[in-house]
């Protein structure tokens, strides 16, 4: 690891493992999970902007559910919700599957090429992520699979991360993170781990451009990146 000079952040030489996002960075799932939850919102008489659904973003299900309740109040049914959402989200993957983000196999090809080990590290339930992973067609090239329903706090908390890193062996600063949400950038960050983030649904905040390593528009350039490091 260099530190870069005045620049406050860490400059990543060669990871010795990658912990990659799921929703948004590997697979491009957001848009179905978005219409999904706006037609439970509106079956059960409520509007979710997309504003308010593009700032729930990579945050866990204890958090957005908190967070409905500040914003709702005590009056929204907040599993009614959920279950409501989650069986048209389930009936729209099942109809229209979920495809990769570009780049993404030839990344995951070069990665294993290399031997770096590496791991999912997703706010996702396991559940959700094995239905995803295998619709997707990439199930079996990730052994190590870390939840929000398997540690105590979800993203932007760093559990996820750290016991990703954990279950891979690893430090965290010998890590890589790659995340499409801020706060996933947010959890690498305080988890220690080095992050690249390739935005998706979400822009970057002026925090996240502070913390991440790079900020690229495609899975492409992260690969192109990696092999120049």
């Amino acid at each position: 690891m260099l530190s870069l000079v005045g620049s406050g952040k860490t400059l990543m030489i060669i990871p010795q493992a990658l912990i990659f996002d799921m929703d948004g960075l590997m697979l491009n799932s957001e848009p179905l999970y978005q219409q999904a939850w706006q037609a439970a919102a509106q079956d059960l008489g409520f509007t979710l902007e997309a504003e308010l659904y593009l700032s729930l973003v990579g945050r866990s299900s204890e958090e957005t559910d908190r967070l409905f309740g500040q914003m709702y109040g005590d009056q929204f049914p907040v599993q009614a919700f959920n279950d409501r959402w989650e069986e048209q989200w389930r009936s729209l993957v099942q109809q229209q599957g979920i495809p990769l983000q570009p780049g993404l196999l030839p990344l995951l090809d070069w990665v294993e090429q290399q031997g770096l080990p590496k791991a999912i590290g997703t706010s996702s339930n396991a559940a959700e992520a094995e239905l995803c992973l295998g619709l997707a067609g990439i199930r079996d090239r990730f052994a190590a699979i870390v939840t929000a329903d398997q540690v105590t706090a979800g993203k932007p908390a760093p559990d996820i991360f750290l016991a990703a890193a954990a279950q891979l062996g690893m430090r965290p600063a010998q890590c890589l993170v790659l995340e499409d949400s801020n706060a996933g950038v947010q959890a690498a960050a305080a988890a220690g781990i080095p992050v690249v983030m390739v935005p998706d649904l979400q822009s970057p905040t002026a925090a996240s451009q502070a913390i991440a390593q790079q900020i690229f528009a495609s899975l492409h350039e992260v690969l192109t990146w990696l092999r120049g490091l």
